[in-house]
């Protein structure tokens, strides 16, 4: 049963029942921590499908021992921005239901541009949703919560009731902890009620296929290495180390991708080229899946400077 959310085999944007072989209304939460809240609801509706997303490492590693513990086939995961998902992946009016429990506040004022819940998101939200599709708002910052329903009424888009959080929201780890601690929670339910007035097209492409370069010349010895900085248009490539693969020819270099929303982290590997015109293949390994980006491909362009300064010389880069 699969549990992570395969980006690889899906377009961009992907109809509703690529995600899970079946029609069902599509849920999205954003920002699940340990999986809590998720499961309990997708327990309570198995009939719905649930897609998670969350930046944090412990956070997904916590969700997915959850989602496997409970066989739960209506569930999948995401390691990543779930704005990214919202702009990229979903179709216009394809969401039944958006959840965002707890949302940093980013409570100082130079930090303000990294909510979630601004402007864009709720036109962005808007296109998304489908007819009365609800956001679903639940944190403990009454700043924060004002500001969000200012904002989504100012859109003109939406119908905004305040009740009681639900009971599954209240029952998450950090939810218990702050309500025994006095704290006041706050929640909203945030209908659709008009669409946007046009398509909103994925901001994101993927590239046809995974950048590779070929090169001749020797391996390098490597006995010390300097991160690497690479910048391009709405994005740059830190490559950060390198290493000799033990038992066979080849280096390995570890490199991360900053595209808006999407951040990855690669492992591009150098070895004697088998079966082409040159003497070396540079080319992204496949753990984890990364997507073919334009990141990825400045990624190995990033590399393949790197060794040409090294005095290999470049045979060809292909996608």
């Amino acid at each position: 049963m699969p549990i992570l959310l395969d980006l690889q085999g899906l377009s961009f944007p992907a109809a509703n029942v690529a995600f899970f072989q079946r029609e069902a209304p599509l849920v999205l939460e954003v920002g699940f921590g340990d999986g809590g809240f998720l499961t309990s609801v997708a327990q309570e509706h198995p009939e719905w499908n649930f897609i998670g997303a969350d930046t944090a490492n412990g956070s997904a590693t916590r969700a997915f021992k959850r989602v496997r513990r409970e066989g739960l086939s209506n569930v999948r995961l995401y390691h990543g921005s779930g704005l990214f998902l919202l702009r990229n992946l979903f179709c216009d009016d394809s969401l039944s239901r958006v959840f965002v429990n707890f949302p940093d506040p980013w409570y100082k004022k130079r930090h303000a541009s990294r909510r979630l819940l601004q402007s864009s998101f709720f036109e962005l939200l808007s296109a998304r949703l489908e007819s009365g599709g609800k956001l679903l708002l639940t944190t403990d910052s009454e700043p924060y919560f004002r500001q969000a329903l200012i904002l989504a009424h100012n859109s003109g888009y939406y119908r905004i009731t305040e009740t009681t959080p639900p009971s599954a929201t209240l029952r998450t780890k950090y939810a218990t902890k702050w309500y025994a601690e006095g704290r006041n929670f706050y929640h909203a339910s945030i209908q659709k009620h008009t669409g946007h007035p046009s398509p909103i097209p994925p901001q994101f492409r993927k590239e046809p296929g995974m950048h590779h370069a070929l090169l001749n010349g020797l391996i390098p010895e490597v006995t010390e290495f300097d991160k690497l900085v690479h910048h391009f248009e709405d994005g740059h490539v830190v490559v950060l180390d390198v290493m000799r693969m033990i038992g066979q020819e080849g280096l390995v270099f570890i490199a991360r991708t900053h595209e808006p929303e999407l951040v990855q982290e690669l492992f591009i590997q150098l070895r004697p080229a088998r079966r082409a015109h040159a003497d070396l293949l540079l080319s992204v390994m496949n753990l984890g899946k990364p997507l073919a980006t334009r990141g990825s491909s400045e990624a190995v362009r990033a590399v393949s400077r790197w060794l040409t300064q090294r005095g290999l010389t470049l045979s060809g880069t292909y996608c």
